[in-house]
């Protein structure tokens, strides 16, 4: 499997050019800097044929009207996500910083499986950064791209139309479920879910009868 890891945009979100070695197209999660992702694209000769928004929060869909101009992709976003990157007022949709609206083409939700670049990416609902996050496995390479949900030794923030709790029973309940992955995350660098699994900070209230 490629990937490529662009960290880009207003906040240095990660966005994912990702394929099977050799496939000619491609998907592009997050796009945070549409022309960055389409010189890169160029570059290595891919071509995009979708575009899977982990979430809708601004950093993530900052590139992603534009790299649909680009290139013609299919836009996919979780319903409960579709309204901030499509522009609904709010301090984090993507019209309140001046972008353009995108629109998604098709909504996803918990166990859709997409086709693209010669992988299956199946979709994992995993609320609690926002209302519709999700995360995305391909599950014969063993890895998943979790946006803002789960960061290496950190989680997302819940104050910006999140929830605590289910941001716990997103990463205990379903993504400490894939042992043996790699994660690739929104921002900063990859980690494995063992690794989150001995490390990670939020460990420590798994048990707690606040989150029960």
């Amino acid at each position: 499997m490629q990937i490529i890891a662009l960290p880009c945009g207003p906040v240095m979100a990660n966005s994912y050019i990702v394929c099977r070695e050799g496939n000619p197209t491609c998907a592009v999660i997050d796009p945070a800097d549409a022309d960055l992702i389409y010189d890169r694209l160029c570059s290595e000769g891919l071509s995009c044929t979708h575009i899977l928004l982990t979430h809708g929060h601004f950093d993530h869909v900052w590139g992603a009207a534009d790299l649909k101009a680009k290139t013609g992709a299919t836009v996919y976003i979780h319903e409960a996500d579709a309204a901030m990157a499509a522009g609904k007022p709010s301090y984090i949709s993507a019209m309140s910083y001046g972008l353009k609206p995108c629109k998604a083409d098709a909504f996803i939700r918990e166990g859709d499986r997409i086709e693209a670049g010669g992988l299956i990416f199946r979709v994992i609902e995993t609320p609690g950064h926002t209302k519709g996050g999700v995360c995305f496995a391909v599950d014969e390479e063993k890895t998943v791209f979790t946006g803002d949900t789960l960061f290496c030794e950190s989680v997302g923030r819940t104050d910006l139309g999140g929830n605590i709790r289910e941001l716990m029973d997103s990463l205990f309940q379903k993504l400490y479920a894939l042992d043996g992955y790699v994660v690739y995350p929104g921002h900063e660098e990859s980690t494995t879910i063992e690794h989150e699994k001995q490390f990670n900070p939020l460990n420590a209230y798994r048990d707690h009868p606040w989150f029960s």
